[in-house]
């Protein structure tokens, strides 16, 4: 009910309740993740929330901006406010803050008043790309937003799937997009094929920002015909997939998977596709097809009985599809997260034994 009367504020973003271990939230900390797609913005603040922090995203003369969504007056949600001349404006107090974050008026004290500096948001940088809006929680990070060749950065020519939150972490989502053994079992209806047949484990190729996955496997979408398909996952490190698909026709389609931690145990997901094939019709009922996918796989994972992701070989059996998680959970570890590369070492000698 209280803050203690001899407690101090600190300058520590990370929220005393957060259940990401404080190194992994450091090292997540320096990462560029998308909050909004641009569209969303408008003439009102928006809501986002990553790594516990909550925060709001406005769009004014000078941009966009990103700030911890909380008024520094009575720490009323800015989000809930509205924009008004280029400003956000507490819906509480109405103290007005510009892109800058800067507080330039409070209606209680007159517009004469010298407002101190200290009255100011906490603010964080911003990039526009690929149609959406990123940040980046940590100061002088040297993390880049993840590269997609075949994408201009203004974002032409692709196409939004829906943006949703997903029931789990950010890595188990990754985990999910890339799993071969569920496709037949989850997405029967949808893309799977003959459950009663061996999935057979793909290749692993390293590179320098992740670790891809190569490998063939049989669509049949929605009970239609089946078609052989070439999978190229790309990962980039931590939370994003660029896949390709290549079927037996000669046809390509690009899918790209962005995951943004909100918090250690939920995750909001963009998703976009690039295909020169279909026309605007076309496109609207391969969107659809494909949401269909995701909530079928929200429908699994919400079911999680181990929501954290063991990098522990121990914790889990495993089969030859899985390969692709190995290398995927080792390269995690190399980042540091889960205790380092300390515990990498211990995890390949695990594995080895």
């Amino acid at each position: 009910m209280f803050i203690h009367a001899n407690a101090r504020p600190t300058e520590d973003l990370r929220p005393a309740h957060s259940q990401i271990d404080v190194d992994d939230w450091g090292i997540l900390s320096r990462c560029w993740y998308p909050l909004v797609e641009q569209s969303e913005l408008g003439d009102t603040p928006v809501a986002a929330r990553l790594l516990d922090v909550d925060l709001v995203i406005y769009r004014s003369d000078a941009g966009i901006t990103v700030a911890c969504d909380r008024c520094p007056h009575r720490h009323i949600r800015l989000s809930a406010g509205k924009l008004r001349d280029g400003a956000v404006v507490c819906p509480y107090h109405a103290l007005a803050f510009d892109g800058a974050g800067r507080c330039i008026h409070i209606p209680a004290v007159g517009s004469d008043a010298r407002i101190p500096a200290s009255y100011s948001l906490r603010t964080f940088p911003v990039e526009e790309r690929y149609g959406l809006v990123w940040t980046c929680l940590a100061s002088g990070t040297e993390s880049a937003i993840p590269f997609f060749p075949d994408i201009p950065d203004d974002g032409t020519g692709i196409c939004f799937i829906k943006t949703r939150d997903w029931p789990c972490s950010a890595a188990r989502q990754i985990e999910n997009f890339f799993d071969l053994g569920h496709l037949p079992v989850v997405h029967s209806a949808t893309l799977g094929n003959d459950a009663t047949m061996p999935v057979n484990p793909g290749r692993i190729v390293q590179h320098d920002d992740g670790v891809a996955l190569h490998a063939n496997y049989v669509e049949r979408p929605f009970g239609g015909a089946e078609r052989a398909c070439r999978y190229i996952y790309r990962v980039i490190l931590p939370f994003a997939i660029d896949l390709t698909v290549d079927d037996e026709t000669g046809h390509s389609m690009k899918l790209y998977d962005i995951v943004t931690p909100q918090s250690a145990h939920e995750c909001r997901v963009f998703q976009f596709m690039k295909d020169t094939r279909h026309v605007d019709e076309n496109h609207r009922q391969l969107i659809e097809g494909l949401d269909a996918v995701n909530l079928e796989d929200i429908g699994i994972l919400e079911n999680l009985a181990m929501p954290d992701l063991p990098l522990n070989q121990h914790f889990e059996i495993h089969l030859q599809v899985d390969n692709i998680s190995h290398a995927y959970r080792e390269r995690l570890v190399r980042l540091g997260l889960g205790g380092g590369p300390d515990a990498g070492a211990r995890l390949r000698s695990v594995s080895a034994a």
